[in-house]
């Protein structure tokens, strides 16, 4: 992967950034995932768990899916772009930058969240988006902007501390 060229860091707002390594990003992925974790279990439940569409492991379970994995994605596409940071990211201090150095675009965002969407399918899912975490983890480490894959496909998004 160090043979693709990488986008150079968006020009500072204010200052210059201060690059976040995996882990305060990852620590920001979980409390997301908790505030996350009562909504999406309510529409799991109307949808497979005895609920509108319930019969066993079928149709309900994929529109839970469906509906609990685009609720996540507008969740963390809106508070990127509209605030520059997700509850969690608020929480640990952290950032989102877009490419053109304030908050993402809309499509920036969508697309570095986009590893999410396949937790779409049951369990296999949430084993894929796992080890993307993974990838995305040992790749923000290793580069010198702190950049994941995930930013790199939104387009240079970077995650730095918060002013």
């Amino acid at each position: 992967m160090s043979d693709i060229p990488q986008p150079p860091p968006p020009e500072p707002v204010h200052g210059t950034y201060e690059k976040v390594g995996p882990w305060p990003r990852f620590g920001a992925r979980i409390i997301d995932g908790l505030i996350l974790l009562i909504p999406n279990l309510v529409i799991t439940g109307i949808f497979g768990g005895g609920g509108l569409f319930s019969s066993g492991f079928g149709l309900g379970v994929i529109i839970g899916g469906l509906v609990a994995t685009a609720f996540t994605m507008a969740y963390s596409t809106w508070f990127e772009s509209d605030r520059g940071q997700t509850p969690g990211k608020m929480l640990l201090g952290l950032r989102v930058i877009g490419s053109a150095g304030g908050n993402p675009t809309v499509e920036e965002a969508f697309r570095r969240n986009a590893f999410l969407l396949p937790s779409v399918v049951p369990v296999l899912g949430s084993v894929v988006v796992f080890v993307m975490e993974v990838v995305i983890g040992v790749q923000i480490s290793s580069d010198p902007h702190g950049r994941g894959l995930h930013d790199n496909f939104a387009g240079g998004t970077m995650v730095t501390r918060s002013a």
